[in-house]
């Protein structure tokens, strides 16, 4: 296992990190946790629910696109994540894009969202993001 830069970096860093590393990696406040391996019971959820999205946008007849897990979404300078499913609406991102769009950005589609924005994680859960 490769040694993990020192606490308090910053996206940019840690995703130029990352790219060099074996596995998973997502940025809490500066700090790099290592994403665990997924048991069949979380990817047979995960995918049930991005494909019910994904159903869902299309038959709301959305300007919105599902994307699945592997995109990085910019939460602020020291926190980043790679949610399970993730939606976001507007023009559909290039085919060589890495982050989508940071979460400030949604508010515009979610009136009713809090004003900050605040990932909800568990062990179980698909990220929730309000914008």
């Amino acid at each position: 296992m490769s040694a993990q830069p020192k606490a308090g970096i910053d996206v940019d860093a840690c995703l130029a990190w990352a790219e060099q590393q074996p596995g998973r990696y997502e940025l809490v406040d500066g700090e790099i946790f290592a994403l665990s391996p997924q048991r069949v019971r979380h990817a047979e959820t995960k995918f049930s629910v991005q494909f019910a999205l994904r159903g869902g946008l299309r038959a709301a007849g959305l300007a919105c696109h599902m994307l699945p897990d592997g995109i990085t979404v910019r939460v602020d300078a020291a926190t980043c994540f790679e949610p399970d499913a993730l939606v976001y609406c507007g023009e559909r991102l290039g085919p060589d894009v890495t982050q989508a769009p940071a979460p400030s950005s949604w508010s515009r589609f979610c009136p009713r969202a809090p004003a900050r924005s605040t990932p909800h994680r568990s062990a179980s859960a698909i990220s929730v993001w309000r914008a």
